[in-house]
C-alpha cells in the first residue's frame, strides 16, 4: 500500500508537468522524449544491477504490458492533456482504470475483489469525481470531446496495461525468480517507446500533427519540465506503480492511485496559484476516506 500512495505523489508531480511538456513541445513528442530518456536511463540501470530478473517468460508480458500502457495509452494521454488539461486528463485517465483492471482480472486471472474493497474503491473514485468536476476544466487547444475520448482511452490503457504487468509477476514467481518493481517499468518502458516511436514516424510521413507545440520562449524552463515528468512518470512513477502490484491486485491499486488528482491540488495552488472550492475540499475529504478505508481492510 506505501508504494501506491507514493505512486499517487509521483503521478501528481508527472500530471502537472507532463502538460507544461506537451505545451512546449507538442504532445507526441514531448512523450516520446521523456519515454526515450526514461528506456536508456532505466536500461542501463537495469542491465547493471537488475541482470538477473531479464527473462524471456516475464520480458514478454511487460513489453506488452508497455505496449498497451506506455504505448497507446500514453500517446491517448498526451494528446488529452493539451485538450482538457492535467486535472481533467488525469481524473479520466485513474479513475476509469480500475474498472478495466476489475473486469480483465476477472475474466482473464479470475481475481475476485471482496465487497469492502469495492465499496472502498468507489468511494474513491466517487470522492475524486466530486473534487474535480467541481471546478471546470482549464482552456485547452483543439476538440473537448476528443480530449475526453483520449482521456477515456488513457484509462484503458492504464488499466489494461497494469493488468498485464501482473500477469508478468505471476509468471516471474512461478519461475521462482526475482523481479522488482524498477525493472519491471524498465522493461515496459521499452516497449513503450517503441510504440510511440513508430506512430511519430508515421505520423511525420503523413505530415499530421494532432498537438502544435508553443514557441519555447525559455528552453531551459522546457527541458526542466521535460525531466520532471521524464523522472516523476516512467522512472520512478511506474516503478512505485509496479511495487504496488507485487501485493495487491491491479484494480485496488489503480483505485489508490486514482487519488492522484487529488495531490495536484497543492501543487496547481502552488504553480498556478489556483483555489479549491468548498465542493472541492469536500470532494478532497470522501477520496482520502476512502484511501483510509483501502488501506485497512488491506493489510
Amino acid at each position: 500500500m506505501i508504494a501506491a500512495l507514493l505512486t499517487v505523489l509521483l503521478f501528481a508531480c508527472s500530471g502537472l508537468s507532463g502538460e507544461r511538456s506537451a505545451r512546449y513541445f507538442g504532445g507526441q513528442l514531448a512523450n516520446l522524449f521523456r519515454l526515450f530518456f526514461a528506456t536508456v536511463l532505466m536500461g542501463g540501470v537495469t542491465l547493471v544491477f537488475f541482470r538477473d530478473s531479464l527473462r524471456g517468460e516475464s520480458f514478454a508480458w511487460l513489453f506488452l504490458s508497455g505496449i498497451v500502457g506506455f504505448g497507446f495509452g500514453d500517446i491517448a494521454l498526451f494528446l488529452a492533456y493539451v485538450r482538457i488539461g492535467a486535472r481533467l486528463t488525469i481524473l479520466m485517465n485513474l479513475c476509469t482504470a480500475p474498472l478495466w483492471s476489475a473486469l480483465l482480472e476477472r475474466v482473464w486471472l479470475g481475481t475476485m475483489l471482496s465487497s469492502p474493497q469495492l465499496a472502498a474503491g468507489a468511494v474513491i473514485l466517487s470522492g475524486v469525481a466530486l473534487a474535480l468536476l467541481a471546478r471546470p476544466p482549464g482552456t485547452g487547444h483543439g476538440s473537448r470531446l476528443v480530449g475526453i475520448a483520449c482521456g477515456l482511452a488513457a484509462g484503458c490503457g492504464q488499466g489494461l496495461g497494469a493488468v498485464i504487468s501482473r500477469k508478468a509477476f505471476d509468471v516471474a514467481a512461478q519461475q521462482e525468480f526475482a523481479l522488482n518493481g524498477f525493472s519491471a517499468a524498465a522493461q515496459r518502458v521499452s516497449g513503450g517507446f517503441l510504440t510511440v516511436l513508430v506512430v511519430v514516424v508515421i505520423l511525420s510521413m503523413v505530415s499530421c500533427s494532432h498537438s502544435r507545440p508553443t514557441a519555447v520562449t525559455s528552453p531551459l524552463k522546457a527541458r526542466l519540465w521535460l525531466a520532471m515528468t521524464t523522472l516523476c512518470g516512467p522512472v520512478l512513477g511506474v516503478s512505485a506503480f509496479q511495487w504496488s502490484l507485487i501485493d495487491l491486485p491491479a484494480a485496488v491499486s489503480t483505485a489508490v492511485i486514482a487519488t492522484t488528482p487529488i495531490a495536484m491540488i497543492p501543487l496547481t495552488m502552488l504553480v498556478e496559484g489556483e483555489r479549491p472550492n468548498a465542493l472541492s475540499i469536500l470532494g478532497s475529504c470522501v477520496a482520502v476516506a476512502g484511501v483510509i478505508f483501502m488501506v485497512l481492510i488491506v493489510r
